[in-house]
């Protein structure tokens, strides 16, 4: 049995995140949007429950191996992991079928394109997304079928 030093190591290593590419014509200083971050890590095999921006930073929850969910520090401008000590929760977590993108994609069908934040909750994804307006919308999503169960627009 992993001591739980040794699980947020092991968690660590694995969450290793590649930098995003930055785009050429990309100004420095520009924070990537939550969507960037969210594909990226999801494909590199991260099972991500949760997404928030705070403070130049994104703080991601992913669910490890062992079911716990842990939490990481991303730099907003870049991708990469920070050096802050990730926070590993006694709570486990189910498996999901549908991953953080599909629950993503699930809001976009709806016309809310900008994803603002995804969290899970109640064992699903909300995603909080905005449309071209500007509309914010929060949505339900199963985890197993990828689909809106619920729409709350503010």
């Amino acid at each position: 049995m992993l001591t739980k030093t040794a699980l947020i190591a092991a968690t660590a290593a694995t969450l290793a995140l590649t930098p995003v590419a930055q785009a050429k014509d990309k100004p420095a200083g520009d924070i990537l949007p939550p969507a960037v971050i969210l594909n990226q890590m999801v494909a590199d095999g991260h099972d991500l429950r949760a997404l928030d921006r705070d403070h130049g930073r994104y703080v991601a929850t992913v669910r490890a191996p062992s079911g716990q969910l842990a939490t990481f520090a991303v730099d907003a401008r870049t991708g990469e992991l920070l050096p802050e000590a990730a926070r590993l929760s006694s709570d486990t977590t189910p498996e999901a079928g549908a991953d953080a993108v599909k629950a993503m994609l699930a809001a976009a069908e709806q016309g809310h394109w900008n994803l603002s934040e995804l969290e899970w909750k109640n064992d699903g994804y909300v995603v909080e997304a905005r449309d071209d307006s500007g509309a914010k919308a929060h949505f339900q999503v199963d985890p197993a079928t990828g689909t809106v169960t619920r729409a709350t627009h503010r």
